[in-house]
């Protein structure tokens, strides 16, 4: 379950201006507030030149750990990358919004079955 909820927030990163092929790498904590439980959350990513990213999530969900791979869209606006995607975790579909700004990573997910959420990642340098 939280897995799901993970991926989705995948979907939102928090860095802006980011070479296209560079490798960026996020930590911090994600939450499922249907169940509120919270986990560790980390996320790399890299995009292309048309603002499509690529990112793999870890984590733990209640000591359990997950992986999940994404893909998303940004777009700029002023100072941050706005995100957005969608995804399908074990069989569920998931919407996600989010942002880069600066060194941080934001996003908020809902799933069809109800779970939704929140993370917020900081960059590990």
């Amino acid at each position: 379950m939280l897995r799901c909820i993970l991926l989705a927030i995948l979907a939102t990163m928090g860095s802006s201006c980011l070479q296209a092929g560079e490798t960026r790498t996020w930590e911090g904590k994600w939450n499922n507030r249907k169940y509120n439980t919270t986990g560790p959350l980390k996320c790399v990513a890299s995009s292309d030149d048309s603002g499509k990213w690529k990112a793999t999530f870890t984590g733990l969900f209640k000591g359990d750990p997950f992986k999940y791979e994404a893909t998303f869209q940004s777009k700029p606006m002023g100072k941050q990358l706005n995100l957005s995607g969608d995804a399908v975790i074990r069989g569920h579909q998931y919407q996600w919004t989010g942002s880069m700004k600066g060194n941080m990573l934001n996003g908020k997910y809902k799933s069809n079955i109800g779970y939704f959420g929140a993370f917020v990642l900081k960059e590990k340098k």
